[in-house]
């Protein structure tokens, strides 16, 4: 159980929050969202992506710390995720989880998530093209490309009970704050 406990630590920091601090002296979260799309908006594209890979390694890091456990593996993959989501360092505040949760699956099982990341981005690239960039409105893209991307990952998983697992407690956990965040309205 400390495994899962350090693993929902490890997901509490968020990067997007540290570095608005430092760069700019407040809360992006006041703005918008601490990962990395919202970094990218309120700190521009190159602290957007240095927070999205930040994000993505400590959903690496717990990965590494859960293959010697693959009976915790599921609850941790969720367990990170969570963390980014609701971190109990940042008054239960967080992101959507999808850049800790790539970083898990990258190192877990990387053939089938770059799959999956490769046609979440794909999904992302098209539906900007043809909607986002003239309305602005609705869901931004590349959550809107993790939609159909989870549930590939889980049918790529199908044959590894473990990662499976791991697969579908990490897209549950996305998923519920994704209704969150759609019922507040951002």
């Amino acid at each position: 159980m400390l495994w899962v406990l350090l693993s929902y630590l490890i997901g509490s920091v968020l990067f997007g929050v540290v570095l608005g601090y430092l760069l700019k002296g407040y809360d992006i979260r006041r703005e918008d969202l601490p990962g990395g799309s919202g970094s990218f908006r309120r700190l521009g594209p190159f602290w957007g992506v240095v927070v999205a890979l930040l994000d993505a390694a400590k959903g690496a890091l717990v990965a590494y710390l859960a293959l010697p456990r693959p009976e915790l593996l599921p609850y941790m993959a969720g367990a990170v995720v969570a963390g980014h989501c609701w971190p109990v360092f940042f008054g239960f505040r967080g992101g959507g989880g999808i850049a800790p949760a790539a970083g898990f699956f990258l190192v877990y099982a990387p053939v089938p998530t770059l799959l999956a990341l490769a046609f979440g981005l794909l999904v992302a690239a098209v539906y900007h093209l043809l909607f986002w960039r003239r309305r602005r409105r609705g869901i931004y893209p590349i959550p809107f490309g993790a939609i159909p991307a989870v549930p590939l990952l889980l049918y790529l998983l199908r044959g590894d009970p473990a990662g499976l697992r791991a697969a579908l407690f990490a897209g549950l956990v996305m998923g519920v704050r994704a209704l969150q965040m759609l019922l507040r309205g951002r």
